[in-house]
């Protein structure tokens, strides 16, 4: 997450800059990024396919983020695609602001320094405005999720407040058109109105359009697999580890102020759009904040149910902050909130730690990864 020196001039830097593969956040999250932005941003599969193979060829280590790749290495790493189609998805790129293009007088793409005064001249393709606009793309992926997940839930209330009202009336075409339906691309206002039309049938017939266990029935004996069980496809947890850890409840993290939370994470401050006023907005952000170090939804959630919205967003702050001793963040965080090292983890105490990591000078960066969870508890 080296954004600050993203922007800086040249031989203004405090340190290297890593490449994307090894640079917070990851190529890999970078991409992910964007692919769940995209509909948002007006961007297809090919064009994000031609901006990947850009990123891979960045080299490891760099104070730039430009690529010099000839058209001939990008068409070969996207599989011998044309280079008319190469050079339509720069220009898409650029007209959606995600780089720029600096051309040389011949057309090559090439670098001079002058290293007595610090400058650098840089002929290809600059992808800071993408780095730049990460946050916000973010902000873009994470509200796309959210409008994801809104209408899967209300296309499967739709499914079970028509087949509700089947069981009462199986002829009836309002129900029948409602699933017919379903099988179109909606959107969620559309999935509101058709949701509150069968509630309305549901209420006219006398029946409750919406959704209610269904009674224990008495299966046959015969082999059809219809009236068999139906096996569940999710996996269950077989990590005898983390089945062995008793998940206690962990210290409130209301226990710490807003202004305790800000002096120990300001590196995960400094990414917000806006001014962090309130625990609220500390969530909201932390959410932001989770699919760029690789913590996926369902570990977000899961960390929820035990941790609380407040303590599972302070944890995430506490592993921005601290992301250059973590190898794979969104691992760690699974196994310090629920998995086999959360026994005895407490937000309250990571953020401590943070606090003291920051008052002492040169401290912060001899901080292991093992001590980093340890004094967490």
């Amino acid at each position: 997450m080296a954004f600050t020196h993203a922007t800086a001039s040249y031989g203004a830097r405090t340190k290297e800059l890593l490449s994307a593969d090894n640079a917070v956040p990851e190529r890999h999250i970078v991409m992910e990024t964007l692919r769940n932005a995209a509909p948002r941003l007006g961007l297809k599969a090919p064009v994000l396919a031609t901006l990947d193979a850009m990123l891979s060829c960045l080299p490891p280590k760099r104070s730039h983020h430009t690529v010099f790749a000839s058209n001939e290495t990008l068409m070969f790493r996207r599989d011998g695609l044309s280079d008319r189609t190469i050079r339509r998805h720069v220009a898409i790129l650029q007209e959606h602001g995600l780089l720029e293009r600096r051309d040389s007088a011949n057309g090559k793409r090439f670098t001079r320094l002058d290293r007595h005064r610090g400058v650098a001249l840089r002929f290809g393709f600059d992808l800071t405005p993408l780095f730049d606009r990460l946050h916000e793309i973010a902000v873009l992926a994470a509200e796309a999720l959210r409008e994801k997940e809104e209408l899967a839930y209300l296309r499967a209330q739709i499914r079970a407040a028509a087949n509700q009202i089947l069981r009462q009336e199986p002829e009836s075409s309002e129900a029948t058109d409602a699933l017919r339906i379903l099988r179109r691309k909606l959107t969620v206002q559309d999935c509101q109105t058709l949701l509150c039309a069968l509630q309305d049938q549901g209420a006219t017939s006398g029946t409750e359009a919406a959704y209610r266990p269904l009674e224990a029935e008495e299966m046959a004996g015969n082999d059809g697999q219809n009236v068999r069980h139906h096996q569940k496809s999710k996996k269950e947890n077989t990590d005898k580890k983390e089945a062995e850890v008793g998940l206690a409840p962990a210290e409130p993290a209301e226990d710490i102020s807003l202004k305790d939370l800000l002096a120990a994470c300001p590196e995960a401050a400094e990414f917000s759009m806006k001014e962090i006023q309130s625990f609220s907005d500390v969530i909201a952000h932390a959410q932001t904040l989770a699919p760029m170090i690789g913590v996926d939804r369902q570990n977000y959630q899961a960390a929820q149910a035990r941790l609380g919205p407040l303590g599972t967003a302070v944890t995430i702050w506490g592993l921005v902050q601290g992301h250059d001793r973590i190898q794979r963040a969104g691992a760690y965080f699974r196994a310090i909130t629920t998995g086999s090292r959360s026994e005895g983890f407490s937000p309250v105490r990571l953020v401590k730690r943070l606090a003291m990591a920051q008052e002492s000078a040169g401290q912060t960066g001899q901080l292991s990864a093992d001590n980093f969870a340890a004094g967490c508890r």
